[in-house]
């Protein structure tokens, strides 16, 4: 694929800021959002639809060509789904059904993003091949997604992201980095846990990922990450670094401390194999994620 149109649902993300950032010349980028907000964006169109509607989701292909669908619309929050399942069902299940019935339709090539919420984070570091098992309410769903995907799809690709960092489009929720990133700069204690472990993915790197999996129309499953596995407590500490803020704000506690929250798995770092070989892209250090973060500090705004 030299030229196109590619539709990214849930696009104001972190996910679809990246993909944007590294877009092809001369690929068009349709990007959907549910909430009714204003985008300053000139790498893609943002249009608002909610996916759960069908006739609009039908409608929406019937008026667009689409050399791929990139499905990121979800909810996404672990805690939310925790604790509002059945709006989280709608959302991510029925959202989901409609999307790939009106790719299937449409003959695209389809990218379901996942997550590493469907393993439990006993066995890492996980290769794609892992067995699932989810120790959550979104995990599961994320996972019977992936079957959805599975069974009512030829022309696909599952691809499990893992925690994400980079600058988000202002109008859409801080990640991990700059949560912990706005708390520092305010001079504000911080409790960060020290017994979660991932290798965070620098959203540009995720973004170059995708593009190869898209322009290859490739398939089968993909795992994307950083090369460094960090706890929260280390992953503060090196923005603190980076962006010259004092670390000693930053509290170590494990998860115990924050007991009205869903589970977590321990550690779901991945493999990063098939991303190095198939793809070509070589996970960085976050040192050096962090280090771009700070030189394209412009992006935020």
């Amino acid at each position: 694929m030299k030229t196109g149109t590619i539709l990214i649902t849930g696009g104001t993300g972190l996910l679809g800021k990246g993909m944007g950032e590294t877009a092809p010349k001369g690929v068009k980028i349709l990007s959907l959002h549910q909430r009714d907000y204003a985008v300053e964006d000139d790498r893609a169109k943002h249009i608002v639809l909610d996916i759960r509607d069908k006739a609009k989701v039908d409608q929406l292909f019937a008026s667009h060509d689409f050399d791929a669908v990139v499905h990121a619309a979800g909810i996404a929050s672990v805690d939310y789904v925790e604790r509002h399942y059945a709006e989280s069902l709608e959302s991510n299940l029925v959202g989901t059904l409609n999307v790939t019935s009106a790719s299937r339709r449409a003959g695209c090539h389809f990218v379901y993003i996942s997550t590493n919420a469907v393993f439990d984070g006993r066995s890492a570091p996980y290769a794609e091949s892992a067995a699932l098992n989810p120790v959550n309410k979104y995990g599961r769903l994320k996972a019977e997604c992936e079957r959805l995907v599975q069974e009512t799809l030829k022309d696909y690709a599952i691809v499990r992201p893992i925690l994400m960092y980079g600058w988000n489009h202002p109008v859409c929720r801080p990640n991990p980095a700059t949560w912990i990133l706005e708390k520092l700069m305010r001079g504000e204690a911080i409790q960060l846990v020290d017994d979660v472990f991932e290798n965070p993915l620098y959203n540009i790197q995720c973004g170059e990922a995708l593009w190869q999996i898209v322009r290859r129309r490739l398939s089968g499953t993909f795992h994307l990450a950083g090369r460094d596995v960090v706890n929260r407590v280390e992953l503060g500490r090196q923005i603190a670094k980076t962006f010259g803020l004092d670390a000693g704000l930053i509290r170590p506690v494990t998860s115990k401390a924050f007991p009205d929250i869903a589970s977590r798995p321990p550690n779901t770092s991945f493999v990063t194999r098939r991303m190095e070989k198939e793809l070509g892209v070589k996970p960085i250090a976050l040192e050096e994620g962090l280090g771009h973060m700070k030189a394209h500090a412009r992006v935020k705004t």
